[in-house]
């Protein structure tokens, strides 16, 4: 997996993703473009690229500033760019995630995340130290050429890792769910600072939920989408579990259904940790075990069912402020980091 170091303000680290990773981006940012040129009319896909682009700056500035970075350092279209990173919302093509946290005898937290993309945008997750001129520095993991955080950690030793959830388009201004994730790091220290930051925005489309740890010990799993927000309390031996369906049954009243093959996946890869959680030790060993799980009846590590493939998954310890990764398929490599020392 690329790692990269970015650094200065929203544009100027936009512009050093772009060029750092110009061509594991443009892996999947050519063929987002050319699918949705494809699937709308000239005319209508414009009004709605407007559209999105004018609330995206009036809702989150920054980001929108440092996707304009990304397009500058890709040396692509600034409207050619932001057609791709609309691509996941106009043609509703989402991928899955499995989530996990348990705290240890000691009683400190350990996260787990795996992140399953489809066959043809492996290898497209990039491993980004960001030093920004404003809030926390951090680490987290996503697409090249993009914003989306789905897993990482700051110096403050907050950690997080997200599953996609189904959600309400609301038709008002607000982040969409890749976005917001993107502003937790930054700006957020504990989860506690975490969990009342998301209470206070808006979502305008799809969701997510987010398994929070920090170096005080704490640890939270939430679900959000546009229509409320819900804490998930611990089950089996003290573990959270989350893969791709909204849990709470209130706040899964309030939106769509999971879609197909999503569903089904998803609700296998949980059935299988509920098995799993009863017998796995709960240490870094386990929670290896766990995220590598390749059990036939739903497995945690894919490598090809219903056509994902998990292209990495992550440990954090938030106390020690340390993670470890395993990236690649078919090549299988394991990382181990310490976050104070990248920082310095």
């Amino acid at each position: 997996m690329l790692q990269i170091k970015t650094k200065g303000s929203p544009f100027e680290r936009g512009r050093q993703q772009g060029e750092s990773c110009k061509a594991i981006a443009m892996k999947w940012i050519s063929p987002k473009i050319q699918e949705l040129e494809e699937a709308y009319e000239v005319k209508r896909l414009e009004d709605i690229l407007n559209s999105c682009k004018n609330a995206f700056q009036r809702v989150y500035p920054e980001g929108y500033e440092e996707c304009c970075g990304i397009a500058s350092g890709l040396n692509i279209p600034e409207n050619d760019y932001f057609k791709a990173i609309l691509s996941w919302r106009l043609l509703s093509k989402f991928q899955n995630c499995t989530s996990i946290g348990f705290y240890t005898r000691e009683n400190r937290p350990v996260l787990g995340k795996t992140d399953d993309i489809h066959k043809e945008e492996l290898g497209v997750n990039i491993l980004e130290i960001t030093h920004p001129d404003r809030g926390y520095k951090h680490i987290h993991f996503h697409f090249a050429g993009s914003i989306w955080t789905t897993a990482g950690m700051n110096e403050c030793g907050l950690a997080m890792g997200m599953t996609g959830i189904p959600g309400v388009e609301t038709g008002e201004d607000g982040f969409m769910s890749l976005d917001a994730l993107h502003t937790i790091l930054p700006r957020c220290k504990t989860v506690k600072e975490a969990v009342s930051y998301l209470k206070s925005i808006n979502l305008s489309y799809y969701g997510f939920s987010l398994i929070l740890g920090d170096a005080k010990g704490e640890m939270a799993l939430i679900e959000k989408t546009g229509n409320g927000m819900a804490e998930i309390m611990p089950i089996d031996r003290g573990f959270l579990i989350h893969t791709n369906h909204i849990l709470d049954s209130e706040l899964a009243a309030k939106n769509p259904a999971q879609k197909e093959p999503i569903l089904s996946n998803g609700i296998k890869r949980y059935k299988n940790a509920l098995s799993l959680i009863s017998s796995i030790p709960k240490t870094e060993e386990g929670m290896m075990m766990f995220l590598n799980d390749r059990s036939s009846k739903g497995a945690i590590r894919q490598q090809g069912e219903d056509g994902l493939y998990t292209d990495y998954g992550v440990m954090f310890l938030p106390v020690e402020k340390r993670f470890i990764y395993f990236s690649g398929y078919p090549d299988y490599t394991i990382k181990e980091v310490n976050c104070e020392e990248i920082f310095q």
